[in-house]
């Protein structure tokens, strides 16, 4: 993976990350599921939440510049529920 993309496991957040995302954006996290919501601000937070954690030097404003590859169950950008 090229260090312009983000592959983010949504279920490896802890508590305390998913507020600081909930912080930087205003919105809760289950914002994600709702169509309505948008989710450019909750990608780049969580963009900046991961790739933080390997490079402390890392900034919220250089996650806008990323690429985005989310790795879940669902497409968090959809809104519908999960098929089974």
């Amino acid at each position: 993976m090229s260090d312009d993309v983000m592959k983010i496991d949504i279920d490896s957040l802890t508590i305390g990350e998913i507020v600081e995302i909930e912080d930087l954006t205003g919105l809760p996290m289950d914002a994600m599921q709702d169509p309505t919501s948008p989710k450019g601000r909750m990608l780049q937070a969580m963009a900046f939440i991961s790739r933080r954690r390997t490079d402390p030097k890392f900034t919220f404003e250089d996650a806008a510049n990323l690429k985005l590859e989310v790795d879940n169950e669902e497409d968090p950008t959809d809104g519908s529920e999960p098929s089974e």
